[in-house]
């Protein structure tokens, strides 16, 4: 799988999209997952100008963290990639023994219904 970024201009985007297949996954920042915000409205300029390239489905992923930014990307995007955000619930939930328990899950289902509620409101697009 090749990755869109930021930085990957109209020259360079027909490379990644003639590699890619199944979904064309957008990244929503530079820099390391997580650590940054996603401008959504970059990100929703991004996500319809790779589609004016592809029929494949973009899915938009780094730095989503709240069903807000969810909801703003999935108006423009087919999936939303929450990865860092859940990792981070996990590791907050750990008991003193850094051990999963009830807090764990209620963390985690909490996050993943508050995101759902996000992307539903958006419409159409899949969690992942």
């Amino acid at each position: 799988m090749r990755l869109a970024t930021p930085t990957t201009d109209d020259r360079r985007l027909p490379v990644v999209l003639n590699h890619t297949s199944g979904f064309v996954y957008y990244v929503s920042i530079t820099g390391i997952t997580g650590a940054a915000a996603p401008d959504t409205g970059k990100v929703t300029a991004a996500v319809a100008r790779i589609k004016r390239h592809t029929k494949l489905p973009v899915a938009v992923g780094f730095g989503v963290r709240t069903a807000n930014q969810a909801r703003a990307i999935a108006e423009g995007a087919d999936g939303v990639v929450v990865g860092s955000a859940l990792v981070d619930a996990v590791r907050q939930s750990l008991d003193k023994n850094d051990k999963a328990g009830p807090d764990t899950i209620k963390a985690v289902t909490g996050l993943v219904a508050s995101l759902a509620q996000g992307i539903r409101s958006a419409h159409r697009v899949a969690v992942v």
